[in-house]
């Protein structure tokens, strides 16, 4: 089974049991701040995934540590995933879950990657666009590469809309590579 394979079958799960309990966006909440607090720590993220960690260790370490700290399904979800040995997934179970979420609520995800953050202003009107031409809600995260040259990538859903700079380069490199210059032109 690939990653996202694995993935999407603990995502789904835990969507189901999340939907039964009325508990989407609680449950979503809870995860984030835990797969945060996991994968920050060095140190956290070495216990779970070294393999001369006794199973059992790691499973009563991963109860213990999320007890009272989560709800019952989150904490019994998590140290479901100890068990079977699948804490290296829990980013993208994550991410897919954030995936089934937006789906059941009609919601797209767009993200902007930008060599440094555009401002609130510029989110807002990318966004509002965006949400008018999809007519959806829309879930925003900002991010940023600094290896962009500048301007900004948008990610919604399956499209991309590429405005950085690389792209318009790109862009003109094509464009003068496709048209015929005689020679002598420029003499």
């Amino acid at each position: 089974m690939s990653l996202n394979q694995i993935s999407k079958v603990y995502a789904t799960a835990l969507l189901e049991l999340a939907q039964e309990a009325n508990s989407l966006e609680s449950t979503e909440e809870e995860l984030s701040s835990l797969v945060d607090v996991f994968f920050s720590d060095d140190s956290i993220r070495h216990y779970f995934l070294s393999p001369l960690v006794d199973p059992s260790e790691k499973e009563q370490t991963a109860a213990k540590s999320v007890q009272g700290k989560a709800s019952e399904i989150v904490a019994n979800f998590i140290t479901l995933v100890v068990r079977k040995n699948r804490f290296l997934y829990l980013k993208d179970i994550l991410e897919a879950y954030r995936a089934g979420v937006d789906r059941l609520k009609n919601r797209s995800s767009l993200r902007i990657v930008s060599k440094e953050s555009l401002g609130k202003e510029s989110v807002d009107r990318i966004t509002k666009s965006i949400a008018s031409k999809f007519g959806r809600e829309i879930r925003v995260t900002e991010q940023m590469d600094p290896a962009l040259i500048g301007g900004f990538k948008i990610y919604i859903d399956d499209f991309l809309i590429d405005a950085s700079i690389r792209a318009k380069l790109a862009g003109t490199r094509e464009a003068l590579l496709q048209k015929k210059i005689p020679v002598g032109a420029f003499e």
